[in-house]
Order: structure tokens, then C-alpha cells, then sequence
């Protein structure tokens, strides 16, 4: 009997880390790959958040807290230059950037939310039922892969122009071409498209 129990967790372990790994290759396709290799850890730690039932604020907070950390090594400083042009820019432009961040913040919070509430709602249930994590974390990274969709990261991109200025969009256009796979998107500015 307790082969089989081995033999069951490490199907399980295998299937949440299978699920996990379809989720960062599609996230680093569809979004970003600039972590490399942390986003596996960045992925991680939201997986444990939405185990835990953090709202979508406390997993923003807790990446924030970390993001130093999970930027590679390599890519360090240009990531403090590029974030001190951006404020430049910002300021030039007579925003700042904690007024672009709240705004991506709330784009991403209004776009994301239904995802969220589906994928919290297979963990509630799950919980519920006395699921293992890994049988949990495994079914909530596969509704959150379906929800990873090109319209679902246009549509927050459209938000977020809604929410900006031309001059503030211009600012970000650099850092976003840096950090985002924006050849997939319309990054043509339109405040009108959100």
C-alpha cells in the first residue's frame, strides 16, 4: 500500500509541475520571458498565494516585494536604468509613475478578476473536498493556462490606454518593448480601444 501512495504523489507532483510548466511557457510566449528561468519561481509563488486564497492585491504586493529578487542578475541594471528613465519620462510628461503603476494595476485587477474568481472558486471547492495541493494547484493552473489568452493581455494593454495620456503611453512604450512580447499586441496608441 504504500508504493501505490508513492506511486499516487508522485503522479501528482509530476502532473502539478506538468500543469505549472504549460502555464510559464505560455506566460513567457504570451507575455513575458524577462525573468528567464525565475519565472518558474514568480508562477510558484502566485500558485501559493491562490492556495492560501490571497486576493489578487496580496499577490500583487507579495511579487512586488520579491520582484528584486527574481529580476536575473544579468538584467539588473538595466532594470533600475530603465525604470529611472521611465520616471523621467513620467515626470516630463507631468505624471508620475506610482499614477502608471495604479493604473496597470487596476486594468490588470478588472481584467484579470473573472480568471481569478474561477480559479479561486476549483480551490475553494477543492479545499472543500479535502484535496492535496498538488491536485489543487494542478487544476488551477489549468483553468488560469485556458485563461491566458492574447484578447485577455490586448484587452488589459486597452485598459490601460484608456488610462493614459498620450505622453504617459509614449513613457511606457520603451519599458513595455523591454519587458513584454509586445510584437503579439496592438501597441499603437488609442485611447478610445478600452
Amino acid at each position: 500500500i504504500s508504493r501505490m501512495k508513492l506511486l499516487i504523489v508522485l503522479l501528482l507532483v509530476g502532473s502539478a509541475s506538468a500543469q505549472s510548466a504549460a502555464f510559464v511557457t505560455k506566460f513567457q510566449n504570451l507575455v513575458t520571458n524577462y525573468l528567464g528561468a525565475n519565472t518558474v519561481k514568480a508562477v510558484d509563488m502566485i500558485g501559493q498565494d491562490a492556495l492560501q486564497l490571497k486576493t489578487i492585491d496580496e499577490m500583487v504586493s507579495h511579487l512586488m516585494k520579491e520582484v528584486i529578487g527574481l529580476v536575473p542578475a544579468s538584467k539588473y541594471m538595466g532594470a533600475l536604468g530603465m525604470l529611472t528613465n521611465f520616471q523621467s519620462c513620467m515626470s516630463k510628461a507631468g505624471s508620475s509613475m506610482e499614477k502608471a503603476m495604479a493604473n496597470i494595476g487596476a486594468a490588470f485587477k478588472g481584467k484579470l478578476q473573472p480568471l481569478y474568481k474561477k480559479v479561486i472558486d476549483k480551490i475553494k471547492t477543492m479545499k472543500t473536498n479535502k484535496k492535496a495541493d498538488k491536485a489543487i494547484l494542478t487544476e488551477g493552473f489549468k483553468i488560469a493556462t485556458a485563461g491566458l489568452t492574447k484578447a485577455l493581455i490586448q484587452s488589459v494593454i486597452n485598459v490601460c490606454m484608456t488610462k493614459s495620456t498620450k505622453a504617459e503611453y509614449d513613457c511606457a512604450t520603451p519599458a513595455l518593448n523591454t519587458i513584454m512580447v509586445t510584437s503579439n499586441y496592438n501597441m499603437a496608441y488609442d485611447a478610445k480601444r478600452g
